[in-house]
């Protein structure tokens, strides 16, 4: 047991005004007959000795060992689910009938509910895009025409070129299962780009914005064990950056989703701009991920190319690794931000 600090409180057993100590301790929770460590905040009454689970962080103990076990077993988060349910224009209702599941079990998934594997496969299966539009187009009583139609037809639209430049860059480099340089998660190439698309809405550094990629990414994995877009990074001379970072942007530029800017120094150096000519879909995101987007571009908005960079450059990940290595988001652990 360590004790954080001493605070004054009211006690909920005894009714009192009183100083409360704060500690965290280690326990074990079982799951699906792994055992799962988590650390649990309590608060202690000075009074009557009282031990209750810390109130202000409203965490449930079973949603942290939830979350390490859909992390090493490489499950889907709940917000992961919703999300991707969000961006398709799908209710509730209507994915849990596509997939044959009760809709208080979908629920319960989306809400923390740790989903069986059968249901983890099928979620994973209809989360393909051609087998999702196989579903639909075949489904019966489950939406209206009108909207089955819309459906069918923007998805049909998303798969017209299967040699596009964004599934050369999936089948080529995005093709790795989720682990330690990917921040336990699949490249996802639509969440990728719209942050971009966040970023740049006014134009940012093409330096600058590796970094804060990398900071965003590193950032949610620090504080939920996962990554946003399931990019790797490497080291490069100018700091940490999307591997193949060059690829993602010329597939962007190439579909007039972005703009280069050229940007000329005193020094006789020119740079590059990137200037999104496109608004990002902020629904494909999580209330976890739009908070540390959010406070990736406020920390950092004062940040010159050269000042990001000179801070990144401090990371234990960068220090540790030379150039061309894929840095471990385990160093997110020890992340300077």
């Amino acid at each position: 047991m360590v004790i954080k600090t001493i605070v004054s409180g009211l006690c909920s057993n005894c009714g009192k005004k009183v100083d409360l100590e704060l500690y965290t301790k280690e326990e074990i929770i079982n799951v699906r007959k792994e055992s799962i460590k988590v650390e649990i905040q309590y608060c202690k009454c000075s009074q009557c000795g009282d031990e209750v689970l810390d109130p202000s962080l409203n965490v449930d103990p079973f949603d942290l060992a939830y979350e390490e076990y859909r992390r090493r077993h490489g499950f889907l988060r709940s917000e992961e689910i919703t999300s991707w349910r969000k961006a398709n224009h799908l209710t509730q209702a209507e994915l849990a009938k596509l997939i044959r599941i009760g809709i208080a079990t979908l629920s319960r998934y989306e809400n923390g509910s740790l989903q069986d594997e059968s249901h983890e496969g099928l979620l994973r299966l209809i989360m393909k895009p051609a087998n999702l539009l196989s579903l639909i187009a075949s489904s019966e009583g489950i939406f209206t025409e009108d909207k089955k139609e819309r459906l069918v037809q923007t998805l049909k639209e998303s798969q017209t070129d299967l040699y596009s430049v964004d599934s050369a860059i999936m089948i080529n480099f995005g093709s790795y299962e989720p682990n330690e340089f990917s921040g336990y998660k699949q490249l996802d190439l639509t969440k990728l780009y719209n942050i971009i698309f966040y970023f740049c809405k006014d134009g940012v550094p093409k330096t600058k914005l590796n970094k804060l990629l990398f900071y965003a990414d590193f950032k949610h994995f620090k504080e939920y064990a996962l990554s946003i877009t399931g990019a790797e990074y490497a080291h490069i001379p100018f700091g940490p950056a999307p591997d193949n970072y060059e690829m993602y942007y010329a597939s962007l530029n190439s579909q007039k989703s972005i703009e280069f800017i050229e940007q000329p120094y005193s020094s006789g150096y020119v740079g590059e701009i990137i200037k999104a000519t496109k608004e990002p879909d902020l629904n494909l995101f999580s209330p976890s991920e739009l908070r540390i987007i959010a406070s990736v571009v406020e920390d950092f908005t004062e940040y010159t190319a050269n000042g990001i960079t000179d801070f990144s450059h401090k990371e234990l990940g960068y220090q540790e690794t030379n150039n061309g290595d894929l840095i471990s988001y385990k160093y997110a652990a020890e992340l300077n931000y």
